[in-house]
Parts: structure tokens; sequence; C-alpha cells
């Protein structure tokens, strides 16, 4: 049982790290469905339904695939070594002792799980919150709380349920009975998960294809004979309370009436809930409008604008030819502009080894976002129609190339080029990697662009990675003082204000890597009068699952229209 609690209680952490780097909660739920089998047709079935609902699912990422996966597979281990270890106690042993090993074996795990999951808390996660403990953040601890007291106590859950039954002291690891009422339980509760899911902000995609696949792996765990007699008693009841008058000879349905049914519970099932959540997509709030520079008519039709410190020139030319072969750009000639900040780079090597059109050279200072910004204040009169804006080291360039590919068009006013989805609030932004907005910067950003306060509680989009497209009209549709001030700041020496303790706060900060630069870095997006779109921050999937079925190219951006 020892081994059974240390590999449930590895599995918390994992499954908690899962579920903060997978955005849809419905989908890790639906991913604890499994066989009680040993190779049955029901695990094939159930093995192929999870693969559908993780090839449709939109928000796809590494860590939350790695971890979430890792930790289904902990739990698979735990009540393996449990169900081995009631089987050597033998069938002689009496049902309450089996239900207090059972018990010892939830408060086990719960104990060692939670010492796990302090542990490496304590080590890898940022403990401080921005965040104020609002009614409903309370009202979840305290459903939390009652819920890890309830599954200690009864050593089920709702939502990994464990249906190891005592009654039967005959039955194997390879054939643990499945009670229809703990499925049926564990079954609902996943539908609520789901419901509460769409109506959350940003509201979650699942697809009908989706919730079908689900469903008839839960079908199959259920088993086709237990799914008959419901059937049955269902029948027979309404036919006793309703029917009774009318039909006077007892006709009992046959299982083919029963996968009919089974079917069609399905199908309708899965199209409601997914309407539902279309429309709470579609329902999400629209960007706020957009002041665009229609009279600007720009000499240069594309250019890519890379920051570059000491990176090898031969990777930055194979990621740039990378670029320029994609759908869009390899049908014109994107003019190549390096910002090098290494003060012993030979420009005219550096130029020759890479293929670009222009090096220049800047002082090593404020990361890629103060290059940026030198590249607006400095050429504005001589801005490219569209810039893309990025690293010589690219984040994510496997999946890089298919978002430009997927979503670059000659309209791409703003196309984020990192992952997107993450929400914060105008009054007290951060995110959950320890980031916080201490120098006041959305609130004050937001009034500048929209002549108007933003409401405390104002959803804002935020960009990540430092690369991304904008057009020069949209550029341009705000005063170039505003970039102008934030290159100053982002810029500056030790003396400046922005390095002050009072908004470092003990992170690290120098001149060539300020604490601003991650600022800059999350507010490109309202910059660009893109960070106030509820349907991209609702729509746009992750880069790892990139455009699925039914995608459009403005999901994950703000077009020029």
């Amino acid at each position: 049982m020892v081994v059974a609690a240390l590999a449930g209680a590895a599995a918390l952490p994992l499954l908690l790290e899962g579920l903060l780097h997978m955005p849809s909660l419905p989908v890790m739920v639906m991913l604890f469905a499994r066989s009680q089998k040993w190779l049955p047709w029901e695990a094939v079935l159930v093995f192929t339904a999870s693969g559908v609902v993780l090839y449709n699912e939109y928000r796809l990422m590494v860590p939350g695939l790695v971890s979430g996966i890792l930790g289904i597979l902990f739990i698979g281990v735990s009540r393996a070594c449990f169900t081995i270890g009631y089987q050597r106690a033998g069938p002689h042993i009496a049902v309450q002792a089996k239900l207090k090993a059972s018990h010892g074996f939830v408060i086990m795990t719960l104990v060692f799980g939670l010492a796990f999951s302090g542990i490496a808390g304590y080590y890898f996660e940022p403990i401080e919150s921005i965040y104020p403990t609002s009614n409903s953040t309370l009202a979840l601890m305290v459903i939390n709380l009652l819920s890890i007291i309830g599954s200690a106590f009864s050593g089920t859950s709702l939502l990994a349920y464990s249906p190891i039954s005592f009654e039967n002291p005959t039955s194997h690891f390879s054939n643990i009975p499945l009670r229809t009422l703990e499925s049926t339980v564990a079954f609902i509760s996943s539908i609520f998960i789901l419901l509460a899911a769409i109506h959350t902000a940003p509201a979650t995609v699942v697809s009908w294809i989706q919730i079908a696949a689900y469903m008839i792996s839960s079908a199959s765990l259920i088993g086709a004979d237990q799914i008959h007699d419901s059937v049955l008693y269902a029948t027979d009841s309404s036919t006793q309370k309703v029917l009774k008058p009318i039909i006077t000879e007892k006709r009992k349905p046959s299982r083919f009436f029963s996968a009919l049914a089974l079917v069609v519970f399905a199908i309708i099932s899965s199209t409601t809930l997914s309407y539902m959540s279309t429309s709470a997509i579609n329902s999400a709030s629209e960007s706020l409008p957009s002041s665009l520079d229609l009279s600007y008519r720009a000499e240069s039709r594309f250019d890519i604008v890379v920051s570059m410190y000491k990176e090898e020139p031969e990777f930055v030319k194979k990621m740039l030819d990378s670029i320029k072969s994609t759908t869009m750009l390899s049908n014109m000639e994107p003019k190549v502009i390096i910002y090098t900040k290494d003060s012993e780079a030979d420009l005219d090597e550096l130029r020759i080894a890479t293929g670009a059109n222009v090096v220049e050279r800047l002082e090593n200072l404020g990361r890629e976002g103060g290059t940026y910004l030198y590249h607006i204040v400095e050429k504005w009169d001589t801005l490219a129609e569209q810039t893309m804006f990025i690293q010589a080291h690219a984040h994510n360039m496997r999946e890089l190339i298919p978002r430009i590919n997927d979503y670059l068009v000659p309209e791409s006013g703003m196309l984020s080029l990192g992952f997107t989805g993450v929400l914060c609030e105008c009054g007290s932004c951060g995110d959950r990697w320890g980031w916080e907005d201490r120098y006041n910067a959305i609130p004050q950003l937001f009034e500048t662009i929209y002549k108007e306060p933003c409401k405390a509680t104002q959803p804002v989009l935020l960009a990540y990675k430092g690369q991304f497209v904008a057009s020069a009209r949209r550029i341009r549709g705000i005063s170039k003082k505003i970039y102008g001030g934030l290159m100053t700041t982002i810029t500056s020496k030790e003396s400046h204000w922005s390095h002050n303790e009072t908004f470092v706060s003990g992170n690290e900060d120098r001149p060539d890597n300020p604490y601003f630069g991650f600022t800059m870095e999350r507010i490109w997006g309202l910059l660009m009068q893109c960070g106030t779109d509820g349907g991209v921050a609702a729509k746009c999937p992750s880069l790892l699952s990139g455009m699925g079925r039914g995608g459009q190219v403005a999901d994950c951006q703000c077009l020029d229209r």
C-alpha cells in the first residue's frame, strides 16, 4: 500500500502542473476515462477516444501533455499496486479491514501528495500573488478543501473515481467491477466541469467530436450489459408510470434499441454542449475601436527586424530562410534588418553571413523591446507596410513556421507569434509566472490609447515571447511620443526611476536586462490596439495545436479592415 500511495502522491503535483499548462480543463477530465480490464476492446476504444480528444484540442501545450499524461499514468500505477496488494491479502479478510486499508491508502496519498506538491511549489513556483482574495476565490478554496476531506474519508473522488468494490471477493485485477452508479456520478461531474468551463472567461472551445469521443469511452467502461440493463430499467419505469393503461402486452427492448438510444443520446448531448461552447465563444467581447493611420503610404512591403546579440550567424540565416519560405513571404522579397548589440561584431561579415539587407549596431540596453522601439521611433516615416519583429533565437521555431503559414495575411494588423490566451485585469495585472505590472503601465497606456481610464476589471490580453507582426497603419495609429517614452524607460541606465527598488522589488534588473523589459514584452498587444479583443483570447489555438478544423485567420489576430 505504501508504494501505491507514493505513486498516487507523485500523480498529484503532475496533474496540477498538467492543469496549469492545459488551459482546457474539460480535456483533462476527459482523459481520466480508463478501462478496468487488461486489453479487451474496451481498452482499445478508450485509448482511441482519448487520442481523438487530444487530436481535436486547440490549446495543447507540451508541458501540459507531459505532466498530465504522466500524472494519469501514475494514477494507473497506484491503482494497480493497490489492487495487487488487496489480492495478496486474500479474500478471507473482513470487509471492514479492507475499508480501513483503503482509507489508510487514501490518507497516505494525500499526505505524501501535499508534501510533494508543497516542496515542488516552494522551490519552483512563485508563491507571491498580487491578486486579491475575492469571495469567489474563497468559495473555490472552501469547495476544494471539502473535496479533499470527502476524498479522504470516502476513499473516492468525483474527478478521478476509484471503483474498487470489496463486495465481490473473487474479482481480480484484470476484471475489477465498475458499478453503474459510480461511473454515472463521475460522468455527470465531468459534464458539470465542462459547463463551468464554458461559462468562464475566456470560454473554452470544446468540439462535438471531443464530447462524443468522451461519451463513447465512458459508455465502453460501463459495458454493454449494464447499459442495456439501464435502458431496460428506464423503459420499464416509464411503461409502468405512463403507458400502463394503454399497453397491455409487455415487451422488452432489444440490444439494438439500447445501442440506438445510446447513439442518439451521444449525438444530442455532444451537439448541445458544443453549441453552448460555440455560443459562449462568439459572445466574447469585441476589441475596442482601433485608430489606424490610413493616410500612411509605405515604401517597403514587408520588413523583418531581428534583435541580435551573439547568436551564431549561420543559425540566424537558417531561421530567416525558413521564415522567408512561408506561404505569404515566399511570394515577395522581405527586407531583413538586423540590430546587433555585440560591440565586437563585424557588421559587414554579419550582413554577408546572415543574408541581411541592413545591419546596425546598438548599445546593449533594453533587451529586444528596446531594439523594436528603436526601429519604430527612428524609422517612423519609413516603416514597412508590415513588419515582423523577432529575436535572433526565435522561440518555438518548430511551431512558429506553421503559425506564420496559417495566419499571416496582407490584412494582418497585429499577429502575436508567441502563445496567447492569457488575460489579466487592467487594475491588478499579473500572470502565473510571477510577473506583476508594478509600473502601472497597463492602466496608463490604456487611458493614453483609448482616451478614457480602464475599469479595474477590464480584461487585457497579454503578449509573450517578444515576437509578432504589426502593420505600419496600426503602429502609427497612436502617438510616436508613446513609443519614445517607452524606449527611454527600457534603455535607461541605473539612475533612472524605472530601476528603483520600489518597482524592481528584488528581481534581477540590469540596463541590458531591465525588469521593465518583461512588462514591455507583455504590452505589445495593447500598444497595437489588440489587447482588448476577447475573441482572440478565447479562439486562438496554441502554437502546438495550430489552426484546427473550422479555424479562421481572424482567430489569432487583429486585422486591418
